[in-house]
């Protein structure tokens, strides 16, 4: 309930003061270092039990600059390899048949988030190896599964010093993912001043350009686990995004043909190129209003204060050491900004953003990528998820692929979402809905 004070939560085993939307601006300005959200997902999921201090303040930037200086700018450069890696994965996954198939929705989504991102975030060696797929999969599984152990146990005061043993088959998968990444970040380092090979359009090389002492550091370990997590980072959200505006596709089953003539029109006005995507405006729309509504979880904008005490612009003091986060689903359930904010309306956003289709996403003012403090599906201040250009147009690529190649419906017969899995405060897409696919007959 809106009451413009701030209360405590437990969650995930410790006190987060939640606060009101007046606050945002403060946490807007405050300095990364300052108030971390690194430092904060890493104590609230024990990361440093498996990657040390891979995400303290001193040393997370570097996986968020090979995100902001690597890939970001090559984004466009990334259209035609995404499509070809998402060809892959439905093909493989579904098959060519035109007979309807059924298939797990978050299961497939969620597979083929992680092939694309794989092949960006790691690299095309071993974004079609199945062993290294299958691995990475439950390694990154694993991250949330051994955070929600050690949660949910009753472990008391010795919740920490425990939390190392219960980690163990976690570690164990992080270090076989490592192994299975060593022999190819060690060819790519032999290969960095080969000038005669073609740079690759993948984070190791991104890695090794932005910080050339990378190939001489004798701590490869700490390469491999940032790639790993930035996989992490980049190909757990997507799929399960993308599962959520397929329920609302298929609930609202008019948009689905509104949508592909969108889709269509532009395939074949652009190809499958930036301006393609930067021109599916209703899509676009339907993404933010579907993540508005539904998003991945209750409260967002976390922040662990470090170093020394931090004070609001109102006066309010929190100590070092303070937990807090903003009710994101509250907030976008009920703003002030928009009309009937409860309601979904998939294209509620769209006629704001169609008078330039060379804007790319993230200058739209109200883009599905974009933030604002109705929106928080990607964070707010200086921590916003900085893999979201990437994130938004991959699932547009993935929904585009299944709303102009598949037909798609589901057996339902009502009229409400299926449940998803709320998990300390956490809302994974259902697992057990399955929909029905067939590869078109007429393309």
């Amino acid at each position: 309930k809106s009451t413009g004070k701030p209360f405590v939560v437990r969650w995930w085993a410790n006190d987060y003061i939640v606060m009101p939307p007046k606050y945002l601006n403060d946490v807007r300005g405050a300095s990364w270092r300052h108030l971390s959200f690194f430092e904060n997902i890493s104590n609230a999921l024990h990361l440093h039990r498996s990657v040390g201090d891979l995400y303290t303040v001193d040393s997370s930037q570097r996986m968020v600059d090979v995100v902001k200086k690597g890939l970001n700018p090559r984004i466009p450069q990334l259209t035609t390899t995404l499509v070809q890696e998402i060809d892959y994965a439905l093909n493989i996954l579904i098959g060519t048949s035109s007979e309807w198939k059924d298939i797990q929705a978050m299961e497939l989504l969620a597979e083929v988030a992680h092939r694309a991102a794989t092949r960006v975030l790691i690299g095309e060696e071993l974004c079609r190896d199945d062993a290294f797929i299958r691995q990475s999969m439950s390694f990154l599984e694993s991250i949330f599964v051994t955070a929600l152990v050690i949660t949910k146990l009753p472990l008391g005061p010795f919740r920490s010093l425990l939390s190392r043993p219960i980690s163990f088959i976690h570690r164990g998968k992080l270090h076989k993912c490592m192994n299975m990444l060593r022999p190819l970040v060690n060819a790519r380092m032999e290969e960095k001043d080969l000038h005669a090979i073609p740079k690759k359009l993948d984070a190791i090389q991104w890695t090794l350009d932005l910080f050339p002492d990378t190939a001489n550091n004798s701590d490869q370990d700490r390469f491999l686990k940032e790639l790993l997590h930035n996989l992490w980072a980049g190909s757990s959200a997507p799929g399960g995004m993308m599962t959520e505006v397929i329920w609302q596709l298929l609930l609202n089953f008019q948009n689905i043909e509104v949508l592909r003539k969108e889709a269509s029109e532009a395939l074949h006005r652009h190809g499958w190129s930036e301006k393609m995507l930067n021109s599916l405006h209703l899509q676009d729309s339907f993404i933010r209003e579907t993540n508005r509504l539904f998003p991945t979880g209750s409260i967002t904008c976390v922040r662990t204060v470090v170093g020394k005490p931090f004070q609001f612009s109102d006066g309010l003091i929190l100590p070092a050491g303070t937990r807090f986060g903003f009710p994101a689903q509250a907030i976008q359930h009920d703003h002030d900004a928009l009309r009937n904010p409860s309601e979904f309306d998939g294209f509620r956003f769209a006629g704001k953003n169609t008078k330039d289709i060379s804007v790319t996403d993230g200058d739209k003012r109200e883009g599905a990528s974009s933030v604002d403090k109705s929106y928080f599906p990607w964070g707010y201040g200086n921590h916003v998820c900085p893999g979201r250009f990437f994130a938004v147009r991959l699932m547009k690529l993935v929904i585009t692929k299944l709303i102009l190649e598949y037909d798609i419906k589901w057996d339902r017969k009502t009229k409400d979402r299926p449940i998803p899995v709320h998990v300390e405060g956490q809302f994974v897409p259902n697992m057990d809905q399955k929909i029905h696919l067939r590869k078109c007959t007429a393309l």
